[in-house]
């Protein structure tokens, strides 16, 4: 008289969630898998072919004595109808894993104590593992263990009233319940104790999401942080543009009116200053609004660099400048502050070769060493002598640049050179690498 029984196993759809639980998001992924139609289908006919495998076997080779009172069609149809409710009570009942564990035990002892097969229902401990896993998720420790307790106990309880009720002698049914309670007990308290560690591991995969969520809320405001900054550099460089050359424009057109009844010359080399003025805001106003086309977009431009030195060069080369540019090293290799800053040093050096020198020829030298980098920008002589700007000249580009150098710890070069161009220098050292330490 020997018979194995399972732990009963519970899940539940939508628990009260008190403390210790699972996070209502993992519990109710449980129930859902278990309260499905492929669930019900699959726990009802693993249990179904192993409980009445060998009865139905043994009755179609006419081996064995059949002792029952029942016939053994009517005992095989009773229990694949119970395998049936057992199967329904495990998945329906997954929101009330208590009950549900109830209808798994309640199943397993009508085979072993009603119908008396105690042997056939060995395979029905399955079930009743599922269903203390359940309960074990779902459940706080103690009180998922509590109920598995209870269970073995009441079933063990039954097993022994059914052993002492068809007159077992004493010896019998101690090992009976000796080999029930053990299978029962272990595969009961196995499935809380998996029931239990799913949990744990749910509650840590939630709060991973929850973590990588925050994480992603944070950089999104970070990002909205840097996007807000960055219009407000652009909206002071619009406002300096505007500002200030629109202005020069302004007093280069009102000198020019006013001189040209009585000096017609000069008011023409104003006219000149002028055109040359409304290029370098042009190149400006180009910059700023490219920059702030890159910041609004959803995919962000990144801020240009000495990569982007053939990009400069193809843009006034465009509007009529004889530029040309050489680069001596890798452009990769400064970081992304210094060849930012050298780029602009560049920029602004062309936008004042244009202003100043139109026509000319422009030269751009860039050397990139492991100690420090070097640009130099030389235009050549205008083509015609400038008109005396009388202190009209804006000469804010220079400084406002010499001010972003010394961020980086660069100076700035500028002056006229010998042919009567302009030359611009910058230099920036660069850090000293992990390599260069060593060595």
């Amino acid at each position: 008289m020997t018979a194995q029984t399972a732990d009963p196993v519970s899940l539940s759809d939508e628990p009260a969630a008190p403390e210790g639980l699972l996070p209502p998001r993992g519990v109710n992924g449980v129930v859902a898998t278990m309260r499905s139609p492929v669930f019900l289908a699959v726990v009802f006919l693993a249990t179904v072919v192993q409980v009445c495998s060998d009865p139905v076997l043994a009755i179609m080779g006419g081996t064995g004595e059949w002792a029952h009172t029942l016939s053994p069609q009517v005992v095989i149809t009773l229990v694949a109808v119970i395998c049936l409710a057992q199967a329904i009570c495990v998945s329906q009942l997954a929101s009330r894993p208590e009950l549900a564990m109830l209808g798994a035990l309640g199943g397993y002892l009508l085979v072993a104590v009603v119908l008396g097969v105690p042997t056939w229902a060995t395979p029905m401990q399955l079930v009743i593992a599922i269903a203390m896993f359940a309960l074990g998720s779902a459940r706080s420790i103690a009180v998922a263990a509590a109920w598995a307790a209870a269970g073995v106990v009441g079933a063990l309880a039954a097993l022994a009233g059914w052993a002492a009720s068809v007159g077992a002698p004493p010896g019998a049914i101690a090992g009976f319940l000796l080999t029930e309670g053990t299978s029962l007990a272990s595969l009961s308290f196995a499935g809380v104790t998996l029931g239990i560690l799913w949990a744990v591991l749910e509650r840590r995969t939630e709060r991973a999401r929850q973590h990588a969520l925050d994480l992603q809320m944070q950089q999104g405001e970070a990002i909205e942080a840097s996007r807000t900054a960055e219009r407000g550099r652009i909206a002071q460089e619009l406002h300096d543009v505007a500002g200030q050359h629109l202005a020069g424009l302004v007093s280069l057109c009102d000198a020019s009116a006013d001189l040209a009844p009585a000096h017609p010359q000069q008011a023409l080399r104003l006219i000149d200053e002028v055109r040359a003025e409304g290029r370098y805001a042009a190149a400006s106003l180009y910059g700023a609004l490219g920059d702030l086309r890159a910041v609004e977009a959803t995919a962000h431009t990144p801020t240009p660099d000495l990569r982007n030195l053939d990009d400069l060069v193809m843009f006034w080369r465009e509007r009529g400048m004889d530029v040309v540019a050489q680069t001596h090293g890798d452009p990769e290799t400064p970081p992304v502050v210094v060849s930012t800053t050298a780029y602009r040093a560049v920029q602004e050096a062309l936008s004042n070769a244009a202003k100043h020198a139109a026509g000319a020829p422009v030269r751009i030298r860039v050397d990139i060493d492991p100690g420090r980098l070097n640009a130099t920008v030389v235009n050549g002589a205008p083509r015609r002598p400038r008109a005396d700007e009388g202190g009209l000249g804006l000469g804010w580009g220079l400084d406002n640049l010499r001010q972003k150098l010394t961020l980086v710890d660069g100076s700035l070069h500028a002056a006229a050179d010998d042919e009567g161009g302009w030359r611009v220098g910058v230099e920036i050292p660069l850090p000293r690498t992990t390599e260069d330490v060593r060595d």
